[in-house]
């Protein structure tokens, strides 16, 4: 008995350094202080019966302007059904917006901008173009029948006023054969501007994750697959990808084709390398908890050791939420995750387009998270909400 005694204290001990030596292991309790400061609408249709959908949401935070006094804007643009890509600004930290102007396809002839617009600011000089340049990417779709597709890249060098056209990361079919969900970032060890999409126009798979890279915004890679399955009927797709404190990449995609859409996950320490394409990686869980659709993610080295991981989605598969879905959050760098509610709170119905494709920001000293949505409003139609939440250590 006294053996056993002995092994078993040792055991307890060793769970017990385990637990508490590693990054963000705290018994599901949050390390960090995570508090709400304002959440605000950036856009409300003016009409109740509007037949508008506003979703895929997009926010950024300049921090790259030669004039220091531009840095803190925010930026926020979003997919509007029917019409081109609004932009909106704040000059208050995400208290209030203003329209600033709409993105229009001027380089392809024919074509119209009609879904999923990405926000990027340049962290450093590429090719001709300098740091502090505003960069959307987006699809644009030609003909009624959507019968083509291509992902645009627009600049802008005075703050989001105005945007253009300057080329093409990749063309292909339409809405079974397309192109679709772009998603910049940007690799500083080697200078390349990587950009991730969804491509539906591989006969040998329904849709796969691929990317390509530049190293002077004009000229592209090849393509190369991160996700193509072994079963070719499954669509992973809406990648999202962060780096994190410990070197290594971060990715969370929705896997369409399995019941609920569930999101998945895979790590990197290379933007060139996500190992077997085949592998669908994990899922993202939490506490018994998993969600499904559109994905987001995003790191900051605040909140301890091993800093802050956050993934939000659109709907819980398995697991209650009372605000829609939860968010969450991880500190051991995407091993495990704690839910929490969601900053933004919705009602969800399986027809509803809400939290389509929400997004998150960091401000650059990693302290204030910004995080937009579309939730409903009216009967039938969604606004564009923002979040502005602190995160900091405990005391």
């Amino acid at each position: 008995m006294k053996k056993k005694s002995f092994y078993l204290a040792i055991a307890l001990l060793m769970v017990f350094v385990t637990v508490f030596t590693s990054c963000g292991s705290l018994n599901n309790k949050l390390p960090i202080e995570f508090d709400i400061e304002s959440v605000n609408d950036i856009y409300v249709p003016a009409d109740e019966n509007s037949t508008n959908v506003q979703e895929y949401p997009t926010i950024i935070r300049l921090c790259h302007q030669k004039n220091n006094e531009d840095n803190g804007r925010l930026l926020a643009a979003f997919e509007k059904w029917g019409d081109t890509y609004p932009v909106y600004e704040s000059t208050d930290d995400a208290v209030s917006w203003n329209y600033v102007c709409n993105v229009k396809d001027n380089l392809n002839d024919g074509y119209w901008n009609e879904w999923m617009p990405f926000l990027y600011e340049l962290p450093a000089d590429i090719g001709d173009f300098e740091k502090g340049t505003v960069i959307l990417a987006a699809t644009s779709i030609y003909g009624e029948g959507v019968t083509d597709s291509t992902i645009t890249l627009y600049s802008s060098t005075d703050l989001g006023r105005t945007f253009n056209a300057f080329c093409n990361v990749d063309k292909a079919g339409g809405t079974e054969w397309g192109v679709w969900e772009p998603y910049l970032i940007y690799e500083e060890e080697t200078g390349r501007l990587f950009c991730f999409y969804s491509d539906d126009s591989d006969p040998e798979h329904s849709q796969k994750l691929v990317y390509k890279y530049t190293t002077d915004m004009v000229n592209w890679s090849e393509k190369f697959e991160c996700v193509a399955c072994s079963d070719s009927s499954l669509r992973p797709g809406m990648s999202s990808v962060t780096k994190m404190g410990n070197g290594e990449y971060f990715m969370v995609y929705e896997m369409v084709g399995i019941d609920g859409n569930p999101v998945y996950c895979k790590k990197t320490t290379s933007l060139d390398d996500w190992g077997d394409v085949a592998n669908y990686g994990d899922i993202v869980s939490a506490d018994g908890k998993t969600f499904g659709s559109s994905p987001y993610t995003a790191w900051t080295p605040a909140g301890g050791e091993c800093g802050t991981l956050v993934v939000v989605g659109k709907h819980p598969i398995e697991g209650r939420s009372d605000t829609g879905t939860d968010m969450f959050l991880s500190f051991d760098y995407g091993n495990t995750f704690i839910p929490i509610d969601n900053p933004i709170p919705y009602t969800l119905d399986p027809y509803e387009r809400c939290s389509y494709s929400p997004s998150l920001f960091f401000s650059p000293d990693g302290t204030t998270l910004y995080y937009v949505n579309n939730p409903p409003c009216y009967d039938s139609t969604y606004k564009i909400t923002v979040a502005k939440i602190k995160i900091s250590e405990k005391l």
